[in-house]
């Protein structure tokens, strides 16, 4: 089953879930990522192979 996670397009390349991106984890806070400060993006994450894809993307196996 596919689930919803957020992730920042900076260098970190980090990934929080829809729970800690509610709870008001919402911007990147790594040092020295490129993306410091901006907001992460809603994303999707296939549950099968684990590829994460926007979500206007159609992903199929």
């Amino acid at each position: 089953m596919n689930k919803i996670v957020y992730v920042c397009t900076g260098t970190c390349k980090a990934e929080i879930t829809e729970e800690q991106y509610k709870e008001g984890l919402v911007k990147c806070g790594t040092d020295g990522c490129t993306m410091k400060g901006h907001n992460f993006e809603k994303r999707t994450k296939c549950g099968i192979c684990g590829k994460v894809f926007k979500e206007d993307v159609q992903h199929s196996h």
